[in-house]
């Protein structure tokens, strides 16, 4: 690849869910290998879906995703705004990785102490980006421009003004309206945007592309902004997930294993690593006539435990799971193991939103306590119990509960948060009654305990015990974003878009 001089990148679209972020990846890989140092950068995001950056703060999930993909550890500067949901109308605010406050979204438009905190934070990680790598690709959110917001935004233009970026926007055709969508974008920019925008990628077409050629020429002759490429409708691909709309059924085994889609339901992404196993099928089950009688349970995590307690005893979901109890494997992840204890105590209201004890499933002689202060951090573990006794777990934390045993004896012990030693009691396993319970989210990921919860539940069914795959998460999805990276590739005027034109 030939560069004059690179320019900064912004992928930005005129609508939610319509690929950006599987774009921004697979443009990360195909830079990469391209010999370039480059960073993914992602202003503000709203997701439940967090994970722990290097400096023990927390970002998106996707876009720790895109720096792994980039071939970096995550950091707080890929993604210095996060907006995590509470409730349907306050949401926790999380600034460099760090829970800066608990706002409905109009305080945080107009909180001026907030703001200068937001802007501040989105500019010096802006900066520090372009002095360390060679070419940033940054990610809108959302509709890139709304009326109402642009004299607020701190997700598409102004960022990408800041960072000095050629902006591409995406439009998915599979939902249709795409090409007057675009042309109604460039109209309605501001002139100084208007001029940013560098040209279109037409993403999910399902068809011979010949027949875009009039709209793609219409398209270009009214904004003056030429077509990049057609990107064709990828409907196997398995990257973390941004948000709730990335749900979706894995496998056509014979292992039945049903995951609780409840509210606020978050880091599914634990459920991915079963891709790797031939036997398994992976429902999402979000209204209790749906559960039937499955192999395993997953109960994941959750950013509002006692709402998702709540939905459950409103739809009749805990009669349900309390039904099958003992007759199938029970595994709960982080806000799943503490929805399973018996009382959840949140004294300053950082999780429920209002100061109160709640009453858990009481599966589990368990309790859970919400502190102020939350754990962030890539972990390690060691087994102390059954068939993981001394053996090593990896995964990572993002939590503020800390579990207290009342009756049952714990799964592991934390032994290291973020490189440094700790010792911290976790987990629980009941064996007669099939239960499990664990904080470490991927902690599926890991072959040692995957193996583990798989070989309970094969049993269970009569299927035969087996080892898991070797493969880590990591090089699950790296395996996965190749494959869209090929297809990036040869699709994609790249050299146009890195290019100062």
């Amino acid at each position: 690849m030939s560069i004059k001089t690179a320019v900064n990148l912004y992928i930005v679209s005129t609508m939610s869910d319509s690929g950006k972020t599987a774009i921004v990846s697979a443009l990360l890989r195909v830079l990469s290998r391209r010999s370039l140092h480059v960073t993914p950068f992602k202003a503000q995001n709203m997701s439940l879906n967090s994970y722990p950056s290097i400096e023990g703060g927390e970002i998106a999930l996707a876009q720790a995703m895109q720096a792994y993909v980039a071939g970096l550890m995550p950091s707080v500067h890929h993604n210095p705004i996060l907006i995590k949901p509470m409730t349907s109308d306050r949401a926790e605010y999380i600034i460099l990785g760090k829970p800066r406050a608990q706002l409905s979204f109009n305080e945080y438009l107009n909180d001026d102490a907030i703001r200068h905190l937001a802007i501040n934070a989105v500019k010096s990680s802006i900066r520090r980006l372009k002095d360390e790598f060679d070419l940033v690709v940054g990610e809108g959110a959302g509709s890139a421009y709304e009326p109402n917001l642009a004299s607020r935004d701190l997700a598409n233009f102004r960022p990408a003004e800041w960072l000095d970026a050629g902006v591409f926007v995406v439009l998915d055709i599979d939902r249709g309206g795409s090409f007057i969508q675009g042309l109604g974008l460039i109209k309605s920019l501001p002139p100084g945007w208007r001029k940013l925008v560098k040209g279109f990628i037409i993403n999910k077409f399902r068809g011979d592309e010949k027949l875009l050629s009039t709209a793609i020429k219409w398209l270009e002759k009214k904004t003056g902004k030429p077509v990049l490429g057609v990107l064709p409708y990828v409907d196997d691909l398995w990257l973390w997930p941004e948000d709730s709309m990335d749900l979706r059924p894995i496998g056509n085994g014979p292992l039945n294993i049903a995951l609780i889609a409840y509210p606020y339901i978050s880091n599914f992404n634990d459920v991915y690593p079963l891709i790797l196993e031939d036997d398994v099928t992976v429902r999402i089950v979000r209204d209790p006539r749906e559960l039937g009688d499955p192999h395993l349970i997953i109960l994941p995590g959750s950013k509002n435990v006692v709402a998702s307690l709540d939905w459950m005893r409103r739809t009749g979901m805990d009669k349900e799971l309390a039904r099958i109890r003992g007759s199938a494997v029970i595994l709960g992840i982080c806000g799943g193991f503490q929805a399973m204890g018996k009382l959840l105590s949140d004294p300053y209201g950082v999780e429920a939103g209002i100061p109160g004890d709640y009453r858990g499933l009481g599966f589990v002689d368990t309790n859970t306590i919400y502190g102020i202060d939350k754990v962030v951090s890539l972990s390690r573990a060691v087994g102390l119990r059954g068939e993981l006794e001394n053996v090593g777990i990896r995964g990572y934390e993002i939590h503020r509960g800390v579990p207290q045993y009342a009756g049952d004896e714990p799964l592991i012990m934390i032994t290291e948060r973020n490189g440094k030693t700790t010792k911290q009691l976790d987990g629980v396993l009941r064996e007669k009654e099939l239960i499990v319970g664990i904080t470490l989210h991927d902690s599926l990921g890991d072959p040692n305990f995957r193996s583990f919860v798989l070989n309970m539940a094969r049993e269970l069914a009569g299927l035969p015990r087996r080892n898991s795959s070797a493969s880590s998460s990591i090089e699950l999805l790296l395996s996965q974003v190749d494959r869209l990276a090929s297809i990036i590739e040869d699709k994609l005027d790249i050299d146009f878009m890195v290019n100062d034109n």
